[in-house]
């Protein structure tokens, strides 16, 4: 029984510490109707099942030498399409936990990649 729960929280910790979470929203400073979150894990990219989104709150960090990439196409690491990026371990002024973030444009894709 002991084993069991242990070997829960292991792999709940284990698995969120290996994504940056958001939550999207479609307007502005976090608002413009229905939010969605997100679990990015390292090094991977979403383009698919998301609507177009102008902000984003930050909910947690995903490990160490990891940023958070965004773009406007639904194509990831589309040079063209590429709107912002940052840390997403915790070492960003900006990326924090808690923080709303408003795209210059509307982003379409999101990644997580090492630096």
């Amino acid at each position: 029984m002991h084993i069991t729960k242990t070997l829960t929280a292991v792999l709940c910790l284990g698995t969120g510490a290996l994504s940056y979470k958001v939550r999207i929203f479609p307007g502005a400073n976090c608002g413009g109707g229905a939010a969605r979150d997100l679990n990015i894990f390292d090094n991977t990219c979403r383009s698919t099942d998301l609507f177009s989104f102008r902000s984003f709150r930050v909910l947690g960090y995903g490990a160490g030498r990891q940023r958070a990439k965004f773009w406007s196409g639904s194509i990831c690491y589309e040079s063209d399409a590429f709107i912002q990026d940052w840390w997403a371990d915790g070492g960003s002024d900006t990326f924090k936990i808690g923080t709303c973030i408003t795209l210059p444009k509307a982003a379409k894709s999101l990644g997580s990649y090492s630096s």
